[in-house]
């Protein structure tokens, strides 16, 4: 079996890395997702500085387990969120979201 190398590949190949610039885009695009969207603002204030468990961001959320696990997922994506013995956490990136919309 022969691999050819489409036009898709060869554009994907000169792409390399992507630029300082376009991390700072990604980033401020997935900021304003988080910001724009209230169950994920709220699970965040509600992780706040200490954490909190799962169960305990189910019940002050009162998402229903399709829709926390969605938010959750996205949050633990991103980096916003760690899980840390059980402990749902704010990262670092997360914190500093946390003090700018929550």
């Amino acid at each position: 079996m022969h691999d050819e190398i489409d036009e898709i590949d060869t554009y994907f190949a000169s792409r390399g890395e992507i630029t300082e610039g376009e991390a700072v885009k990604m980033e401020h695009i997935m900021m304003e997702k988080v910001s724009i969207n209230p169950e994920r603002r709220k699970l965040l204030r509600t992780v706040g500085v200490f954490g909190k468990t799962e169960k305990q961001l189910k019940e002050e959320s009162g998402l229903t387990d399709f829709f926390f696990k969605f938010h959750m997922d996205f949050l633990l994506k991103e980096g916003l969120l760690k899980l840390d013995d059980e402990i749902y956490r704010l990262t670092d990136m997360g914190i500093s979201l946390h003090d700018s919309v929550c």
